[in-house]
């Protein structure tokens, strides 16, 4: 006898053999026992989920004279019927093939035949694998025998594309949608066939192979069998990587020890030893990105939860929740950003290892990412400081004052007032263009303490004139942008309002471009030498966290 491949060797032959389905496999269950058989079915799905397998057994359980009773309706599998359509041979059965049989010619053929009544059992089942391949007048030909087909007569449709399905087609049927197994399922089903195969796997092989299938049984299985034949009955887990294509869970741990330690020679060598390997770069970095997401969750979930969260054995997610620990939140979500844009980036790319050593080098020299909260907080403080130097006494020359002492010499005398105090006397003094200038410094330190944003925009500015109460403020052509920010967002009026507190005046203000600026005041250092590293730092996270960069442009000087 030739030998039979582990995908159809271990094919389910009954409902409760196929694996994850459990919400179709008791819905079709019910509808046999409780006589509720719909005439039209869709299965959709991703491959190698067991759509065509539960079509089967679904024919078989309803033929099958020797089927138990009850909510079980479990085929014999022994009978002659359930034997020939296990095998494909039955006249009732008929199975199509939608990419080979799409034209209207094969849908009137079907038309034609259906009529004829089943030879053995009680229905005649279509399965027409791949429908959404069929030609729309197919479909059109296909729409009135489905909606009012012979009572002897049953279809089941599957497909791995439902939306190409038209709906008129879909709306005539009952839809199942199969689901992706997780890779614990397939994990345990592959340890139940080694089992039985008499093959010796380590654990780790097993879920190497069960991540590499992507959720279809059927790769899996085939993985199996080629691994089989690739190293015989004996496979470690390195065989299992090198046949699927995928790394090792232990490369991906050392992968991250590289970045928690900022190796980035490390990691270099690591991914020029995955790409000489002959290791898919593509595949590579979905690892990446699937064992960063599990750093996270193992952070971020409950522990009674990891296991449903995590598709790893026990060991290994122990293993994971330890490496975790050096990491913030904030900072795993950054290398998964990183790592996912890498993703889209090698699909594009011509030379796929040059995204992944880009995505490398960024990883292993990143600075700390500080949460949001943590920004927002210490953006508050730096205010607070900024505020406080603001208030805080300045120097300001006073007129120098000569005084005879006893032995009638001259002195000089430097008197340090407060802000408050230099304008003081404000009030009382004739509004003037020079009395502008004079207490400049102190309007922007004064709009500093309010909004920072604004005493910024406005810093490199210069008092140009005042007409009738209008100060003319102007910027050169390169702080263009600022003009522009300082007319909007009721920016204008923080100054304005700065000047009235100030000058006690009503004072409006406007704002122009001019060719060169007349230094008439000093330019002030709002962002004073102990607080400026700090607010860069504070600035630099901010680009980290929302993956930002700064663009120094023609017109703009921030």
């Amino acid at each position: 006898m030739s030998y039979i491949v582990f995908a159809r060797k271990w094919r389910p032959k009954d409902f409760e053999s196929v694996l994850g389905q459990e919400h179709v496999t008791t819905t079709l269950r019910n509808a046999i026992a409780n006589n509720r058989v719909a005439h039209a079915y869709i299965f959709s799905g991703p491959r190698g989920v067991g759509k065509t397998t539960t079509a089967r057994i679904f024919a078989m359980a309803l033929n099958c004279k020797e089927a138990s009773s009850g909510k079980d309706r479990r085929p014999c599998g022994t009978c002659d019927s359930c034997k020939e359509i296990s095998s494909g041979t039955n006249l009732d059965v008929i199975e199509i093939d939608g990419a080979s049989n799409r034209g209207i010619d094969e849908v009137r053929s079907l038309r034609e035949n259906i009529k004829f009544a089943p030879t053995r059992g009680k229905y005649k089942v279509y399965i027409i694998d791949e429908v959404h391949m069929l030609t729309e007048e197919a479909f059109n030909a296909l729409l009135k025998t489905l909606e009012e087909p012979p009572a002897h007569a049953i279809f089941i449709f599957a497909t791995t594309r439902p939306y190409k399905v038209p709906s008129t087609i879909i709306s005539r049927c009952q839809r199942f949608d199969f689901k992706r197994l997780t890779v614990n399922e397939i994990a345990g089903k592959l340890r139940d066939i080694a089992r039985s195969e008499k093959l010796e796997i380590e654990e780790e092989a097993l879920y190497t192979v069960a991540r590499a299938a992507e959720g279809a049984m059927r790769d899996a299985e085939s993985m199996l069998d080629q691994l089989v034949s690739f190293c015989g009955k004996k496979i470690d887990v390195e065989s299992a990587a090198a046949v699927s294509g995928t790394v090792g869970q232990e490369v991906l741990f050392g992968f991250t020890e590289k970045v928690i330690n900022r190796d980035t020679h490390g990691v270099l060598k690591l991914v020029d030893g995955m790409i000489s390997g002959g290791k898919d770069i593509p595949q590579f970095v979905n690892s990446l990105v699937v064992h960063f997401r599990n750093l996270l969750i193992t952070k971020t979930a409950e522990a009674g939860d990891l296991e449903n969260l995590v598709d790893l054995p026990k060991e290994i997610i122990s293993r994971v929740s330890e490496q975790a620990k050096p990491f913030t939140n904030e900072t795993l979500l950054y290398i998964l950003t990183v790592l996912m844009n890498a993703q889209d980036e090698v699909r594009r790319a011509i030379s796929q290892r040059i995204p992944l050593e880009l995505a490398a080098i960024r990883l292993t020299r990143r600075d700390d990412i500080f949460s949001l909260t943590t920004i927002l907080d210490r953006i508050e403080k730096l205010e607070k400081k900024i505020g406080s130097a603001a208030a805080a006494p300045v120097p300001v020359k006073a007129e120098t004052k000569k005084a005879n002492d006893a032995n009638d010499n001259d002195i000089e005398v430097d008197i340090e007032i407060s802000p408050a105090a230099a304008t003081a006397g404000a009030g009382s003094r004739d509004l003037s263009f020079e009395l502008i200038c004079e207490l400049w410094p102190n309007l922007l330190r004064g709009i500093l303490s309010k909004k920072m944003s604004v005493a910024l925009f406005l810093q490199p500015a210069q008092p140009l004139k005042l007409d009738n109460k209008t100060l003319t403020i102007a910027f050169s052509k390169e702080h263009k942008f600022n003009k522009e920010a300082l007319e909007g967002n009721g920016n204008r009026k923080v100054i304005e309002n700065a000047l009235n507190d100030i000058l006690k005046h009503e004072i409006r203000v406007d704002m122009k471009v001019v060719e060169a600026l007349e230094n008439k005041v000093p330019v002030e250092d709002l962002l004073r030498e102990e607080h400026e590293e700090e607010a860069h730092e504070v600035v630099r996270s901010a680009l980290e966290i929302f993956g930002g960069n700064l663009k120094k442009t023609d017109n703009a000087s921030y």
